[in-house]
């Protein structure tokens, strides 16, 4: 069984979308409130997009693994995953003066990502196929 290593379209507009709207953010941000929280958004965005190129990385090498092997494979790299993001953040929050609350709202990007795309799929896309 071959495993194509090519992203898949739908991943891709994703990723695009989330760009977008990072963009977006930090351009409104920036207008609304400043550069500082303009800064927070900016990091948390990074942050957030760096985890899911990491997540997509770890997830192609481990559909390629035989047996169990890539389910604790996923299941380490989430572990180390996890705790770089944390250490991360954690850094952010003592050692700089980014708001904490730009900082969330730059790591939810992804996540505004997928939504978005999903609410653009249901409304225009699934016309006639109930």
């Amino acid at each position: 069984m071959t495993i194509s290593m090519v992203k898949d379209p739908i991943q891709k507009q994703i990723e695009y979308v989330s760009l977008g709207i990072w963009f977006g953010l930090c351009l409104i941000t920036l207008a609304a409130f400043g550069p500082g929280f303009a800064f927070g958004v900016f990091l948390g965005g990074a942050l957030c997009i760096l985890n899911y190129q990491w997540l997509y990385s770890h997830a192609r090498t481990a559909v390629t693994l035989p047996g169990r092997k890539g389910s604790s494979y996923m299941m380490f790299k989430y572990v180390i995953r996890l705790g770089a993001m944390a250490v991360v953040i954690l850094a952010l929050m003592t050692f700089t003066q980014v708001n904490i609350i730009a900082l969330l709202v730059g790591l939810s990007v992804i996540m505004l990502g997928i939504v978005s795309y999903a609410f653009y799929t249901i409304l225009f896309h699934n016309r006639g196929e109930e």
